[in-house]
């Protein structure tokens, strides 16, 4: 058996769990996971089964598993240059964590090969079922990089913060005392605006574009002065703005939400005044201890994120959401 190519030709040589977004499970074996086309087939693997295969919607699904075969002789994993740890937090709010791995011929989602689950070779979420994407590297590992707190302490404070319900880790360890308001605040800066490559090459490397498209997008930006190259990608119908925000997150190592799924405390509107939000084009969404969480849209711009400092007194941690997510919870939250 062939794998797959972008036109959906041959079958994937694992057997696949498809799960729905309603928690319906169907296993099989896969074609068609194509740029071009909404829809995949799933084809029954039971020579008793009269069903041939199915065409399933997108859409539909929380995710693709690729099962591992015990009869195949052991295979190293294959992690490209561009791999990345990251946690998916789906719709549903169940978690995974796991190594993005890129796939020819899909763009409708994320390849990922998962930390905790050794019966699965790699597992395919698509867009429309990931609430959060959240990058690594994390809070304790800048701290450990600057020298100011040992790996062990990390550990610990991981540890407690299991047990306090995943109160935030920086919090913690200002907390116990192991570093200061200071130096969470400067590594949350860190954090923050790390980037790496440019947002072209983090699409093109996972999969949500390609070369070809890449170029026409940078030619095109050139007589477009002034305009954002994901902008211009979002019009060609290249990609969708959650596209765009899963690669920001990637790529500033800062989560991304999906503000359909969350709820918003009305009480940060004394923070973040409805004249603020409109014109910085943000979202409050949590405030613990001293740290105000905020969506934009891009963590590059970092105006918003300042003025919020000087004006608040709090440390300002940013999340990327979309555009049109942002507009849909500021006209909610403030009114239209």
């Amino acid at each position: 058996m062939s794998m797959p190519t972008t036109g959906g030709g041959g079958y994937h040589q694992n057997s696949v769990t498809v799960t729905l977004n309603n928690g319906a499970t169907m296993e099989g074996m896969v074609t068609g996971l194509s740029a071009e086309r909404p829809t995949f087939f799933l084809h029954s693997n039971r020579l008793d089964d009269e069903t041939t295969s199915q065409e399933i919607a997108f859409s539909s699904v929380k995710m693709i598993t690729f099962l591992k075969d015990a009869s195949a002789k052991t295979q190293e994993t294959f992690f490209p240059q561009s791999a990345r740890l990251v946690t998916v937090r789906f719709m549903d709010g169940e978690m995974l964590r796991g190594v993005t791995q890129t796939y020819s011929g899909t763009r409708q989602g994320l390849f990922l090969v998962p930390t905790a689950l050794e019966h699965v070779t790699r597992l395919f979420i698509p867009v429309s079922s990931i609430r959060e994407v959240v990058s690594v590297k994390r809070l304790g590992e800048i701290l450990t990089e600057q020298g100011v707190i040992t790996p062990e302490k990390v550990e610990e404070a991981i540890r407690k913060q299991e047990a306090l319900r995943n109160e935030p880790i920086g919090e913690i360890l200002v907390k116990q005392r192991v570093i200061t308001s200071q130096q969470l605040e400067q590594s949350l800066s860190i954090q923050q605006k790390r980037a790496g490559k440019k947002i072209g090459e983090i699409l093109l490397e996972q999969n949500f574009i390609n070369s070809a498209q890449l170029k026409v997008a940078l030619n095109l930006q050139q007589e477009q002065r002034g305009k954002k190259i994901g902008q211009i990608m979002v019009d060609m119908g290249y990609v969708t703005f959650k596209m765009i925000g899963i690669a920001l997150a990637i790529q500033y190592n800062v989560p991304f939400v999906d503000l359909s799924a969350q709820s918003v405390d009305p009480a940060l509107r004394k923070f973040v005044t409805e004249e603020l939000a409109r014109r910085l084009t943000v979202v409050p969404l949590t405030l613990q201890e001293n740290i105000l969480t905020i969506a934009v849209t891009d963590p590059a711009e970092h105006g918003a994120e300042d003025e919020l400092r000087v004006k608040t007194g709090l440390t300002i941690v940013v999340v990327v959401a979309t555009p049109q997510d942002i507009a849909r919870t500021t006209a909610k939250y403030y009114g239209a």
